[in-house]
């Protein structure tokens, strides 16, 4: 067994080894090792849970069981960010011209979607090359953010749409909604 070595850190170092956590089954010192040392986990991973996208071959980082609820048809995700991009995609099947209207909707300094990567990111562009993300047909969208911050654009994006966010359209983790 290898000789560990105790050491302290603050609480933002701490949630930033969280964040980076691709499963319950890694360990900091695994998140560590592969964050700073570029090891692959070595460990067999748990199989991916039931109705999930994610597959052992490509766990990514979840925090529960994510689904997307648009009309009472419910759909799994791999993870927040899936259940997100499933969400804009089934609403702009409903709704004619949805994405082009929700780009017009933005936050402080981010805009929902955009047609360019950068342009997700007003005061700091360089956030695309890691965050954005395409949705579809040249349209990208905004994947650095928290679940509260989903939640807001999520029941937005049903307003947009013409739905009720909590009885037309529905983010669920663990089957509680957000």
């Amino acid at each position: 067994m290898a000789r560990l070595k105790q050491v302290g850190i603050d609480v933002d170092v701490h949630r930033a080894i969280e964040q980076a956590r691709l499963s319950f089954a890694e360990s900091e010192n695994d998140i560590l090792r592969r964050l700073l040392l570029g090891e692959r986990q070595t460990r067999s991973l748990p199989p991916a849970r039931r109705g999930t996208i994610a597959s052992r071959e490509t766990v990514e980082r979840s925090r529960g069981l994510w689904s997307v609820e648009v009309k009472g048809q419910r759909s799994p995700a791999a993870n927040m960010k899936d259940a997100y991009r499933q969400l804009l995609l089934k609403l702009d099947e409903l709704s004619p011209n949805f994405i082009e209207r929700f780009a017009v909707e933005r936050a402080r300094s981010r805009k929902f979607v955009a047609r360019e990567p950068s342009d997700l990111y007003d005061s700091s562009p360089h956030l695309a090359k890691d965050h954005a993300q395409l949705l579809k047909d040249g349209w990208y969208f905004d994947t650095n953010l928290s679940t509260e911050q989903v939640a807001s654009r999520a029941k937005i994006a049903a307003r947009i749409a013409g739905l009720s966010y909590g009885r037309d359209v529905k983010l669920l983790e663990n089957l509680r909604t957000i």
